[in-house]
């Protein structure tokens, strides 16, 4: 079984067009949410889509956005390659009115590690306190992880602590996001600033596919490859979601203070401990409700609408903020926008302005899609041009890539 899994694929999806992602989500918005009709709609969202059109390229795209190669030969320590014909991991083409994860508006903490050395340990964390694993910096299907380095004879566990200075407390809401290989067993720990654990949400439990948390368990939708996760806490409140579905919600699933974040490698003794790695590491407080903000300056920042890097097509996980700004225009004829896409200042005023305008219109295209008149928005690209945050940190960089909806 351990063999099984240690050969599945590790491969990340590439994002189908956002026509076909989210064509069918006013149909699923309008239904009471009830599970049966969501697995209706999950299995028809299965079949292939009918043809659409390419978008046009995106200028200079990133690696990221290009499908790993079937073996990759990375830097020593790098994950485990997909078998020869194995098929990638599903990645579902719309996410379901279950899925209700919203991202934190501020971040606090971002890590990709595009900024560490392959075979290096990142700045931003220490295992001070959390043990003796042996973990690095890898390189795998063009992006940057930190991955447990398996050693077959023997293996620390470990609890790699983030560096982020927390003063008292984190804030009442706040959300995690990062991407992970499921099929290895790795936990987010809440933990408290002195002695070693803590709280923690775990992923593949001793390998069988469970996810806990302190109060309650479910299972992992998938089985394996880098699946996206998300946690949202509220006060005491945790909820887990793993590639589009929510698995736990757990009432009482932390005690305050928060003082300290780390991730947790377990089982480092057995194959399993090859697919521990994560990457794209966000950290965000929670921000105003869309109509608050709406109300008071007049426009929605919002940083839920995602795009893999040098695209405009949507990603699946954007669906419950498109949703809350469908609501918003459903609710009020007389409402309209503009829309203004932004990115941060990498790639340069040549790339970023033309990439934000399309993004915006995608933006536009699929509001008009679910109902919404052409008449009511309009579209605009900003690139770079109003920053709301530095760029010259990646959590800076991370605020200020959004789309923002300004009332007309």
């Amino acid at each position: 079984m351990i063999r099984r899994i240690a050969l599945a694929t590790l491969a990340v999806a590439v994002a189908s067009p956002a026509r076909a992602q989210f064509g069918d989500l006013l149909d699923r918005a309008a239904r009471t949410g009830a599970d049966a009709a969501e697995q209706a709609a999950r299995r028809a969202a299965e079949q292939p889509p009918p043809a659409e059109p390419e978008p046009a390229p995106a200028p200079e795209p990133a690696p990221e956005a290009a499908a790993p190669p079937a073996r990759a030969q990375p830097a020593k320590g790098a994950a485990p390659a997909a078998a020869a014909g194995a098929p990638a991991a599903p990645r579902p083409e719309a996410y379901g009115n279950r899925y209700d994860f919203v991202p934190g508006d501020r971040v606090l903490v971002f890590d990709d590690f595009s900024d560490t050395d392959v075979g290096e340990f990142p700045a931003k964390w220490t295992i001070k306190d959390g043990g003796g694993n042996a973990l690095e910096v890898v390189d795998f299907g063009g992006k940057r992880f930190l991955k447990s380095r398996y050693q077959k004879d023997w293996q620390a566990q470990a609890i790699t602590w983030l560096r982020y200075a927390i003063k008292g407390d984190l804030p009442k809401n706040f959300t995690v996001e990062f991407d992970a290989d499921v099929a290895g067993p790795t936990a987010l720990v809440f933990g408290n600033v002195h002695g070693f654990g803590g709280q923690e949400v775990m992923l593949n439990f001793w390998g069988d596919g469970r996810v806990r948390t302190p109060n309650a368990e479910g299972r992992l939708p998938v089985q394996a490859g880098v699946q996206h996760v998300a946690v949202a806490v509220s006060g005491t409140q945790v909820k887990v979601y793993v590639a589009g579905e929510r698995v736990v919600a757990d009432p009482d699933g932390v005690t305050r203070p928060i003082e300290r974040l780390g991730i947790h490698f377990q089982e480092p003794g057995s194959e399993l401990a090859d697919h521990q790695m994560i990457t794209n590491l966000r950290i965000a407080e929670g921000g105003k409700p869309a109509k608050q903000m709406l109300a008071g300056e007049g426009r929605i920042v919002t940083h839920g609408i995602l795009f893999d890097t040098g695209s405009d097509v949507i990603k699946p996980e954007s669906a419950p903020t498109l949703r809350t700004i469908l609501g918003l225009l459903q609710e009020d004829p007389a409402l309209r926008f503009t829309i203004e896409g932004h990115t941060d200042n990498q790639g340069g005023p040549k790339v970023n302005g033309p990439l934000s305008e399309r993004r915006a219109a995608a933006v536009k295209a699929w509001l008009v899609q679910q109902g919404i008149a052409a008449g009511r928005l309009s579209s605009k690209g900003l690139g770079a041009t109003k920053p709301i945050d530095t760029n010259d940190t990646a959590e800076g960089r991370a605020n200020n890539r959004r789309v923002e909806f300004a009332r007309i």
